[in-house]
């Protein structure tokens, strides 16, 4: 074998860059190919997902056309529209003089409606609402005794409406009677006692604390819409406890005063109330105790006395009878 010439085998190269070139071709179409892959998987779900929701929603239709119909005994709820007693309202009293308003509080569901409700009225009597309420208050926070006794003066008499005018000075009266008085007779020289006892500033805390936001004492005015805040916040309990309420309701019932919101509705039915009158105000406000209870109020000003007495009862009718529909 000595001296056979060997002949060296030639090793190819690739060129330099041409087996990364090809590698880097392959890779993007792998990466092609598999969005495409990824698309057509996600369409065909999204295919399938819409095919069988409308499928169970067909197969429902189906099924409903097919059930039997059920009529339901239950009536659909009545959607609250005061707009016929409101124009019964607007009716009574267009082609009278002055302005008159109303207000209305369902103590049952809380719904109200009113007419000219948050004007500002004379106040004249119904100011006494709010005495009424001060000295409660004073008494449940242990500042007042009821029970304690006043000696009428012959100063503290006030002219117009009372029983307390006809009484001889040096009388004596206790706290709770005097208030009694103001209530059932609408008593001004009750109130003229009470507002001195009490200051017309501490009354007007009262008042704002309530939230009745058009009512002035020193003014003497109010609104339909505040009183409706006071008598509504009275029977919730808002402003006295349960007895001291009960007996101030006891205070406005069966007054002298049965010809206004009281001639309006029937014999039998309890009203608890405080009128209010002074020149071109004849007013009215309190609460009707029907199976439903709600609160009533109407005030005047500048009215003629005939009109509004005579219009008061027919506003408190047409109100009643749309809180009790006949069947």
């Amino acid at each position: 074998m000595l001296g056979k010439k060997v002949v060296p085998k030639l090793i190819l190269q690739p060129k330099e860059g041409k087996s990364s070139r090809s590698f880097g071709k392959r890779t993007a179409k792998s990466r092609f190919d598999s969005r495409w892959v990824l698309t057509i998987i996600l369409g065909v779900t999204v295919l399938l997902s819409v095919f069988f929701y409308l499928k169970n929603r067909v197969s429902q239709a189906i099924t409903e056309i097919k059930s039997p119909l059920i009529i339901s005994n239950v009536p659909p709820e009545k959607k609250f529209d005061p707009s016929p007693v409101l124009g019964k309202i607007q009716a009574l009293t267009q082609d009278l003089r002055g302005k008159y308003g109303v207000a209305v509080y369902r103590l049952d569901d809380g719904k109200e409606y009113g007419v000219n409700e948050d004007e500002a009225f004379p106040a004249a009597s119904l100011m006494k609402l709010p005495v009424l309420a001060t000295l409660y208050q004073e008494a449940e926070q242990g500042e007042i005794n009821l029970g304690t006794e006043y000696i009428l003066k012959e100063k503290d008499k006030v002219l117009g409406n009372g029983f307390l005018l006809n009484q001889p000075a040096g009388s004596h009266y206790t706290y709770r009677q005097i208030v009694e008085y103001m209530g059932h007779y609408s008593d001004n020289t009750a109130y003229m006692v009470m507002t001195s006892l009490l200051t017309r500033d501490r009354i007007q805390q009262t008042i704002n604390n309530l939230g009745m936001k058009t009512t002035l004492a020193d003014e003497n005015q109010t609104s339909p819409a505040d009183l409706r805040v006071f008598f509504r916040d009275l029977y919730q309990g808002k402003i006295l406890n349960k007895d001291d309420r009960d007996e101030v309701l006891g205070f406005l019932t069966k007054t002298i005063f049965e010809d206004r919101i009281a001639a309006g509705v029937p014999a039998n039915i309890r009203v608890a109330h405080k009128v209010g009158t002074d020149l071109g105000t004849y007013s009215d406000a309190g609460i009707i105790f029907a199976e439903k209870p709600f609160v009533l109020v109407i005030m005047s000003k500048d009215a003629k006395e005939d009109e509004a007495k005579e219009v008061l009862p027919k506003i408190t009718e047409a109100v009643w009878n749309f809180e009790n529909p006949s069947p």
